[in-house]
């Protein structure tokens, strides 16, 4: 009998061993959710769920405790930061990005209002405003988001005229339109870091969905 309930418990641990809370930076979106589906063809036990939002915002999430096991941010020194606080393992760069100005095609002023991330909590916002130094632009009013998906939608919805998002965020693009990509030499290198939870239950299936990533791309996402 007692052995009989011991193998209950292991395969009741082993029906949840696969489970992963993943927190993405919200440009992650669909990157991750194509990934995601592509995995599971290989892992059909697997079971992924992700929480998007800005990456300070998840960040802070995790330092208070979030029930996370993997954690994958646009800002390689919010990574630095969790490592050096042993909130995570290793960290390592899968990606990297460029910066878009892009408006809304109703839009037909050099000037208006330019939406930005939060600089506080989106790195994209922060990669704005070191352009910002160096060009010193002064025919825009800036708006802030909570995320870089924010200020797209902020554009597409006509509730900005401008806005400053990744480039790989242009691909979602319908209302609006690219005016220029960033030179990269204008702001710090935008590098995607992914790291596994000190406190993750399950840091082998989390190890196995990072070496699936870092087969894939983003010109494979935007295929």
């Amino acid at each position: 009998m007692k052995n009989g309930f011991l193998m209950f418990l292991m395969l009741f641990q082993f029906s949840f061993s696969k489970e992963l809370l993943l927190s993405g930076a919200a440009s992650l979106k669909e990157y991750l959710e194509k990934n995601i589906t592509e995995y599971k063809k290989i892992e059909p036990d697997s079971n992924i769920t992700l929480n998007l939002g800005g990456s300070g915002t998840l960040k802070k999430q995790l330092e208070r405790g979030g029930d996370i096991d993997i954690i994958f941010l646009a800002d390689r020194g919010y990574m630095t930061d969790l490592k050096k606080n042993n909130y995570i393992e290793d960290v390592e760069v899968i990606l990297e990005n460029s910066l878009a100005l892009i408006k809304n095609k109703n839009v037909t002023s050099e000037s208006g209002v330019l939406a930005i991330g939060d600089p506080k909590y989106v790195p994209a916002g922060a990669y704005a405003t070191e352009i910002f130094d160096k060009l010193q632009p002064k025919n825009y009013s800036l708006v802030y988001a909570k995320d870089v998906r924010s200020v797209l939608s902020y554009v597409e919805l006509g509730e900005a005229d401008f806005g400053i998002v990744y480039l790989t965020d242009t691909k979602l693009l319908k209302n609006s339109e690219i005016v220029k990509i960033f030179d990269k030499n204008l702001h710090s290198p935008i590098e995607y870091s992914i790291g596994i939870a000190e406190t993750s239950k399950n840091k082998v299936e989390a190890r196995k969905f990072i070496e699936f990533l870092k087969g894939k791309d983003w010109e494979w996402f935007m295929l």
